[in-house]
């Protein structure tokens, strides 16, 4: 427990269900921070994304292509 500024122990807030997901889901990278909002009144609004779908083989396969250009990825289908 944390303790306050007279020496005496305070109580950790109790976290809803939702901010339990949203912990768990940038803790497992289940959830990536797309942008993040601040307008006028200095009101900040976080926008995740993500997936609770687990990755196949493919997904992990498209995610390293991802990072080939296409002119390569073009030159290693006409090597073969």
């Amino acid at each position: 427990m944390l303790k306050n500024g007279k020496g005496k122990k305070a109580p950790f807030s109790k976290l809803s269900p939702q901010q339990l997901a949203v912990i768990v889901g940038l803790l497992t990278n289940a959830l990536d921070v797309d942008s993040i909002l601040i307008d006028k009144d200095q009101n900040i609004e976080i926008v995740l994304v993500g997936s609770i779908r687990k990755k196949t083989k493919a997904d992990r396969i498209a995610e390293e292509l991802g990072e080939i250009s296409v002119g390569d990825l073009l030159e290693a289908f006409t090597r073969k």
